[in-house]
């Protein structure tokens, strides 16, 4: 029975109480894991495609910043973090690779949609809800190594 602090619940409420909290910290710590592509609407060809970015990649991804210092804040505060850990199954930034088999798939458009609506395990406004489509455009063109 759980105690009017609510910080203490023994017996079957207390279990119930801990696997919830459990199941909730699991599911916000999955947040730049990756979905089943088909589930989430792309081809299970093109965006599942094993492409291993090497130590150098991954050291690139982990140091670059926006040159533009309003985007570079927007960046380190909504996209550094799931696109420089290879762990989070994004695409790394500057990784061309990765980029390239977006841009063979998809418009800057899509790109753009993609960010706004949510894509796998990125959720709407890519974590930058006060981002316009122009900052978006930013972000995108920078990850994908075409801007600085």
């Amino acid at each position: 029975m759980c105690n009017s602090s609510y910080y203490y619940c023994d017996g079957l409420g207390g279990v119930i109480l801990r696997n919830i909290l459990i199941c909730g910290l699991v599911l916000m710590t999955a947040a730049c894991g990756q979905q089943d592509t088909e589930e989430a609407g792309g081809s299970s060809q093109s965006f599942a495609q094993d492409i291993t970015p090497s130590t150098a990649d991954i050291k690139i991804a982990q140091d670059s910043m926006p040159a533009d210092a309003a985007i570079a804040a927007k960046y380190d505060r909504s996209c550094r973090t799931c696109h420089s850990m290879v762990d989070a199954m994004a695409p790394l930034t500057k990784h061309e690779a990765a980029w390239q088999v977006r841009y063979a798939e998809k418009s800057m458009d899509d790109l753009l949609l993609s960010t706004k609506d949510g894509l796998n395990a990125m959720p709407p406004m890519g974590l930058c809800n006060d981002c316009s489509d122009a900052e978006f455009t930013a972000l995108i063109d920078f990850m994908a190594g075409r801007s600085d």
